[in-house]
């Protein structure tokens, strides 16, 4: 059996059956997936350090304070990439589905995180989920995730706090009836 193709960007939702600490409870937002491979970014893990304590002194003033730096995923777990929403002129940027594009470029920073907004225009991340050949394939089809359509505003947020049971609430799943078992409702 094959899971139908899905075309980012759209999320997956860790199932409460997921045991892998890397992703339980994450909301991952997927930029790339096909028969090759797949890759995405969990949105609502933040790292929990100012980025005064990342980044290099020349860096770390060009945006506010607060800004949230998030843990993208195991992979490359020490890059950091921006992922955001609309062209930004002169910023090396590739972009990976409607609505989501990514860069590595320092340059970037101080033109999406100056200020601190609710809903920022980017994110600051630390790191990227990925998934081999059908990798993602089997494991959606084993259960391990749940789909949701892409929703801008919930891809963009700074409000991380119950990112995921407002995620599976938006499916129709009470968290509150779900438990860490297969078969999952009570």
């Amino acid at each position: 059996m094959s899971v139908p193709s899905l075309t980012p960007p759209y999320f997956l939702l860790a199932s409460p059956a997921m045991r892998d600490p890397n992703f339980a409870g994450a909301v991952v937002l997927m930029g790339h997936h096909t028969r090759d491979g797949a890759l995405g970014w969990i949105v609502n893990r933040l790292l929990g350090v100012a980025p005064s304590e990342l980044l290099a002194p020349p860096l770390a003033t060009t945006i506010h304070p607060e800004t949230p730096i998030r843990v993208g995923g195991p992979v490359l777990s020490n890059g950091l990439v921006v992922v955001f929403r609309r062209d930004v002129p002169g910023i090396e940027q590739v972009e990976m589905a409607p609505g989501v594009r990514v860069s590595a470029s320092a340059e970037i920073l101080p033109k999406l995180f100056s200020e601190f907004r609710a809903a920022p225009d980017g994110l600051l991340l630390l790191g990227y989920s990925g998934w081999g050949p059908e990798q993602l394939d089997h494991e959606m089809e084993d259960g391990a995730w749940l789909v949701l359509p892409y929703d801008e505003a919930l891809a963009y947020t700074n409000e991380t706090e119950g990112l995921w049971e407002r995620a599976l609430e938006r499916l129709g799943v009470n968290p509150a009836n779900v438990t860490p078992f297969t078969g999952g409702v009570t």
